[in-house]
């Protein structure tokens, strides 16, 4: 879990919120059932690895579902997370493994979390185009077995799904922060202050080492005609 903690405070801060956000694991999380003030996302069809704790067989799905259950009060906000779980079709009696993510899947797990904040708590325009499709990096064999899948089991495989966004947004990744940036302080929100860079003397666009050699050039013609002149005042 600490590893999605460290992710998600680092998506906050990228996202240039200053208020405190925490991230914490519950399995007893229920889809569509929410305490008041509480809002839900539920992230669905990413890949997921897992592995037997009894046979030690691994397999990969693509239908791994995580829920998130989010709540802000008095400037501070809190995440409920839950990552719904599979069982090894090879045993006769297996019990249900917890899904491992690639940390590129983690990422975009947790932007995807962190624009619903935003929008669900600081009323930011997000559309469904701003996130980010969950990256499947690896071929997933075999159908798959719903007997075997919490998801499946609550209901969650069976809602539709929505439809592929076109990743087109990170191109413009700067000009979306920037733009979050602005609305967060126009609404009186403490954005990140950001770095002003001032250019160095060095890079200034003035020929520095042309005018040197100039003048040494001109320095040694000077010192000639010098010598010259020296030379024929003593004749």
């Amino acid at each position: 879990m600490g590893t999605w903690q460290d992710l998600f405070a680092a998506k906050i801060a990228d996202m240039h919120l200053t208020e405190p956000w925490t991230l914490q694991e519950d399995d007893s999380l229920q889809v569509h059932v929410l305490k008041p003030g509480w809002k839900e996302f539920v992230q669905r069809r990413a890949l997921g690895r897992f592995r037997c704790s009894q046979c030690f067989h691994e397999w990969s799905s693509a239908k791994a579902h995580i829920l998130f259950h989010m709540h802000r009060h008095r400037g501070q906000g809190m995440v409920l997370m839950r990552a719904f779980r599979q069982a090894c079709r090879r045993c006769p009696d297996p019990q249900l493994e917890e899904p491992e993510f690639s940390k590129e899947t983690m990422e975009r797990l947790l932007h995807n979390l962190v624009l619903k904040i935003l929008k669900y708590f600081y009323h930011l325009p997000i559309q469904p185009a701003n996130l980010l499709e969950v990256v499947v990096d690896a071929p997933v064999a075999g159908p798959h077995d719903s007997t075997r899948c919490e998801g499946c089991q609550l209901g969650i495989c069976s809602e539709p799904r929505l439809a592929p966004v076109v990743d087109a947004r990170e191109p413009s990744m700067d000009a979306d922060k920037a733009r979050i940036h602005r609305t967060l302080k126009s609404r009186g929100v403490s954005p990140y202050a950001t770095r002003t860079h001032h250019p160095s003397p060095t890079n200034s666009n003035f020929p520095w080492k042309r005018c040197c050699c100039i003048s040494s050039f001109l320095l040694c013609v000077l010192a000639v005609l010098l010598f010259v002149l020296l030379y024929f005042i003593q004749i």
